[in-house]
């Protein structure tokens, strides 16, 4: 079975991000953060045992800021450097757009089309908490409309981010209903994460075009892991849910390396201890690939 991490970053010194804004964005997790170009990647996929990562890069140029380096603002990962880490590594990596709609939004849905047309990429990753906008507001609707056009998934951060200039108002999944409900046909893959944590589950649940990222919850330990699955189990949407990482590089516990029949067994562990029902293996294996297989039309 070929499994899929959805949440891949690429930042590969400090030419695209400032150090400061490495070390913020990294302090809660221990303040170690790591450099990540198409090799890095691979070696994640490889310790986690994922075949295929989805992988982008970023543009917060336009918010980024921090009062003691006024002229570092430069967090930029163009989509021609995800285009060339993926044909580095063809067979194990696909690209995602990242693209700052506020910029310029018409350019940026040239932008979109650009990464699909030439370099075949399969998804545009959209940051409102970073980049500071709601989902819904009407200047960003042609970079949806676009993802439809285009046939390419929607994929969409909510919530939390140590990063300050990453404004949490943005981040409330609540917004993406409004988006289910005007664009039907539109894949979305929204990134639930704390503290909105029910709110996303609820938003996937409702639009069967929505699927969930749950890489907030492979490092936030099994219980946790296993509560949300079970509330998505039971709103009908577990055949919606699709594994992604973070990098792996947050979660300090090691339980973010775990996929496939180790994170069976930990999830079980969880059933066992609690009288529920336990996941089968056709579960865990949607969630660590078949799932993502479908969503991005890979099979």
């Amino acid at each position: 079975m070929v499994t899929v991490d959805c949440h891949l970053h690429l930042t590969d010194s400090a030419e695209q991000a400032p150090i400061w804004w490495m070390e913020e964005l990294y302090r809660p997790y221990g303040g170690g953060y790591i450099w990540t170009d198409g090799e890095a990647i691979v070696g994640i996929l490889d310790r986690a045992g994922a075949d295929i990562g989805m992988v982008q890069g970023s543009d917060i140029r336009r918010t980024t800021y921090h009062p003691d380096f006024p002229d570092q603002r430069h967090v930029f990962v163009p989509n021609d450097y995800t285009a060339e880490q993926v044909a580095r590594f063809p067979d194990r990596l696909i690209g995602v757009a990242n693209i700052d709609p506020l910029r310029d939004v018409q350019a940026g849905v040239i932008e979109q089309r650009r990464c699909v047309e030439e370099y075949g990429f399969k998804s545009s990753k959209f940051l409102p908490t970073y980049q500071n906008y709601y989902i819904d507001d009407p200047a960003v609707a042609p970079m949806l409309e676009s993802c439809e056009e285009l046939d390419i998934v929607a994929h969409v951060n909510t919530g939390y981010s140590p990063t300050i200039t990453a404004a949490l108002r943005y981040g409330h999944p609540e917004r993406l209903d409004r988006i289910g409900i005007r664009y039907r046909d539109l894949r979305v893959l929204v990134y639930i994460n704390f503290p909105y944590v029910d709110e996303g589950i609820a938003v996937v649940a409702r639009h069967p075009n929505f699927h969930a990222d749950i890489a907030y919850f492979v490092g936030a330990g099994p219980e946790p892991f296993f509560d949300a699955l079970d509330k998505l189990r039971g709103l009908g949407a577990l055949d919606r849910v699709v594994y992604g990482s973070d990098n792996n590089d947050k979660d300090r516990t090691g339980g973010g390396q775990k996929i496939g029949t180790h994170l069976l067994a930990e999830l079980n562990e969880v059933a066992e201890r609690t009288g529920r029902e336990p996941f089968t293996a056709a579960d865990i294996d949607g969630i660590v690939g078949g799932n993502a297989r479908r969503l991005y039309k890979l099979d």
